[in-house]
C-alpha cells in the first residue's frame, strides 16, 4: 500500500491547525496509508496543545524555533517516510474525504499507468470561515504540466501537488524567503518522469494575503526565479502578459475567482 507523508506547518495558528488536523482524521484511508507530520515553530498560542489533542493522529511533531516557513517545510521533508509528499498547511484542508481512494485506490487515477512521480489538481479557495470563494482563477495548462508550465505564473498550488518522495530536493532557504515554492515546483517538474493531472479539486486554499511590502517583495523573488529558469528574455515577455492581463481584469471588472464546474 503507498504511503503518503501529509506535511503541515504552523506558528502561532492554534484554532487553523485544529480545522486541517479535524479534517486530515476524516480522510478515508483504505486506499493508503496516511503519514501527518506537523512542524510548529515554537508556539506559544495553544497550538502544542492541539497537537496534543491529535497525538494519535500525528505520526511525527515538533515544535521548535525555526527560520521561517520554508525551513518548517524542510523539516518536514527530512522527517517524512512516505512514498509521496504532500503540503498541507494549517488552515488548509483536502477537499474530499475519498481524494486518497480516488488517486492510488484500485478504481483509482494511478491504476490506470501506475504511480507517477507527481499528481496534481484544482485548487478551491475559501475565506477563513470556510465559505468557498472559487477556483483560483490560474487555470491548469490543458496539455499538462511541465516545469515550462510555471512560465505564465503559479499555475499550481502545492496544496494540490502530490510528488514522490525520492526526486523532491529540499526548499531553497539560503535563495529565496517568501517565494521559494515557485522555485521547489519548477525543479520537482524537472527531475519528473511521470506527471498526472487527477481532474480532481484537490485542496481548500484559506485565503489571507500578504502585506504589500511582503507582497513586493515576492514578487521580486519571482522575478529572480523565473530569469533564472526560463532565462531573461522568456521572463520579460511573460511578465508583460501578466500585467496586460491585471489590466484587462481590473478595466472589465473580472472576478478573482473562477465558478465551480
Amino acid at each position: 500500500m503507498v504511503k503518503v507523508s501529509v506535511i503541515t506547518v504552523v506558528w502561532n495558528a492554534a484554532a487553523e491547525l485544529e480545522r486541517t488536523l479535524a479534517n486530515l482524521s476524516a480522510l478515508d484511508r483504505s486506499a493508503a496509508e496516511l503519514e501527518v507530520v506537523v512542524i510548529d515553530g515554537g508556539s506559544t498560542d495553544g497550538t502544542t496543545a492541539v497537537m496534543e489533542r491529535y497525538g494519535e493522529l500525528i505520526s511525527f511533531g515538533v515544535s521548535e524555533p525555526d527560520g521561517g516557513l520554508y525551513d518548517a517545510m524542510n523539516k518536514g521533508i527530512r522527517a517524512a517516510t512516505g512514498d509521496y509528499l504532500w503540503f498541507v498547511n494549517a488552515g488548509d484542508t483536502v477537499h474530499e474525504r475519498d481524494i486518497l481512494t480516488k488517486i492510488f485506490g484500485p478504481d483509482g487515477v494511478s491504476a490506470a499507468g501506475g504511480l507517477a512521480d507527481i499528481y496534481y489538481g484544482e485548487t478551491l479557495v475559501v475565506t477563513p470561515e470556510g465559505k468557498a470563494l472559487g477556483l483560483r482563477k490560474k487555470r491548469l495548462p490543458k496539455g499538462g504540466l511541465t516545469w515550462r508550465s510555471l512560465e505564465r505564473g503559479m499555475v499550481v498550488c502545492h496544496q494540490s501537488f502530490i510528488v514522490r518522495r525520492e526526486i523532491a530536493p529540499l526548499y531553497a532557504t539560503g535563495r529565496y524567503r517568501l517565494a521559494a515554492d515557485i522555485d521547489w515546483v519548477i525543479e520537482c517538474l524537472k527531475r519528473a518522469a511521470s506527471v498526472v493531472d487527477t481532474g480532481l479539486i484537490m485542496s481548500c486554499f484559506t485565503t489571507g494575503g500578504l502585506s504589500t511590502r511582503r507582497r513586493r517583495a515576492s514578487w521580486r523573488e519571482r522575478w529572480e526565479i523565473m530569469r533564472r529558469h526560463y532565462g531573461l528574455l522568456r521572463t520579460l515577455w511573460a511578465h508583460a502578459g501578466f500585467a496586460w492581463g491585471m489590466l484587462w481584469d481590473k478595466a472589465l471588472g473580472r472576478p478573482r475567482y473562477r465558478r465551480l464546474r
